[in-house]
C-alpha cells in the first residue's frame, strides 16, 4: 500500500488540476463570472479533496483484498474512475444548488459535463501517477485485516 504521505500527494496534486477544470465547467453551463465559478471550485475542492483521499484508499483496500494485487488493468481503472465520479456527482449536485443558486437542469447539466471531463481526467491522471510513483510491490500486496 502507498505510505499517509502518498496519498496526500496524490490527493493534492489532483485537485490542483481539478480547479481549473471544475472552473470551466461551471462557466460553460452557466452565465456564471469567473470570480464566483473559481471560489465555488476552491471550495468544492475541499470538499473532494477529503473524497479523494478516502475513495482511492478504500478502493485500493478492496482491490487488495480481492485480488492480492494493486496492479490496475484498463477495466479496474474504469471501475475506480466511474465509482469515484458517481460519488463526486452525490457531493458535487446539491453544493451546486446551494452555493450557486443554479437549477436543477442547470445543475445536472454541469454534472454531467463535469462527469464526462473528469472520466478522463481522473483516467489519465491515475495512470499517470502510477506510472509517476508506482506502488512499491504492487504485485505482492497482502492488506492487512
Amino acid at each position: 500500500m502507498r505510505s499517509n504521505l502518498d496519498w496526500f500527494r496524490h490527493a493534492f496534486a489532483y485537485e490542483c488540476g481539478a480547479i481549473g477544470l471544475r472552473t470551466l465547467c461551471t462557466m460553460a453551463v452557466a452565465d456564471t463570472a469567473f470570480g464566483s465559478a473559481s471560489a465555488f471550485s476552491l471550495f468544492s475542492s475541499f470538499t473532494v479533496f477529503l473524497l479523494t483521499l478516502t475513495h482511492t484508499k478504500v478502493f485500493d483496500f478492496f482491490l487488495g483484498r480481492a485480488t492480492g494485487s494493486l496492479v490496475k488493468t484498463g477495466k479496474v481503472r474504469l471501475l475506480h474512475c466511474v465509482s469515484y465520479e458517481l460519488a463526486g456527482a452525490a457531493l458535487s449536485i446539491p453544493l451546486t444548488l446551494w452555493l450557486l443558486d443554479f437549477s436543477l437542469t442547470q445543475a445536472l447539466w454541469r454534472e454531467a459535463l463535469m462527469f464526462i471531463v473528469f472520466l478522463l481526467y481522473t483516467y489519465l491522471y491515475n495512470y499517470s501517477y502510477d506510472r509517476l510513483f508506482p506502488v512499491p510491490d504492487a504485485q505482492l500486496i497482502h492488506p492487512r485485516l
